[in-house]
């Protein structure tokens, strides 16, 4: 691929990923403020297409940067579990991820199909940080990052994705 298509496809990429991340803007911001209350989980809210069937393929960038957002994600829900997961702890689970979408973004570089399915999760990974950090309570937002995790092992090939997330 030539300099030129890439630079040239940034804007597209950029593009995508703004309208999906507005698309998750706006569904959360139609749920009612006792949402908790009323539906506890959200599964099936992020929604992904299949590859005609089968997972899409990724690469080593994607991979890497999925198993840090994982890592963290890890060790914030045994903290949570523990009770010491504060406010504070969320914010900086929410930088951590971050950091590693803003990776994903600068080194993945995946077929334009597989890379618009990304780019939704990646919107709904923003919408988890967003969550972690407006939140006195981490556990939505923690709730909502393990559903991406989740949902990025049963559309995307990561070898010992799905074992390890399942806990």
């Amino acid at each position: 691929m030539s300099q030129a298509h890439i630079t040239r496809s940034l804007p597209i990429r950029a593009i995508l990923f703004a309208a999906c991340l507005a698309a998750g803007m706006i569904q959360a911001a139609a749920e009612p403020e006792d949402h908790h209350h009323h539906h506890h989980h959200h599964d099936g809210e992020l929604e992904l297409a299949l590859n005609n069937g089968e997972r899409w393929g990724t690469d080593e960038s994607l991979r890497t940067g999925m198993d840090g957002i994982f890592e963290a994600f890890a060790q914030a829900h045994d903290a949570y579990r523990s009770g010491a997961l504060n406010s504070k702890g969320a914010a900086s689970l929410a930088d951590q991820v971050d950091e590693q979408v803003q990776f994903i973004f600068a080194n993945c570089n995946l077929p334009a199909d597989a890379d618009a399915e990304l780019h939704k999760l990646l919107a709904a990974t923003f919408g988890a940080t967003a969550t972690l950090r407006e939140s006195d309570d981490p556990h939505d937002g923690l709730h909502q990052l393990h559903a991406v995790l989740k949902a990025y092992g049963e559309h995307f090939e990561h070898p010992g994705w799905s074992a390890a997330v399942s806990h």
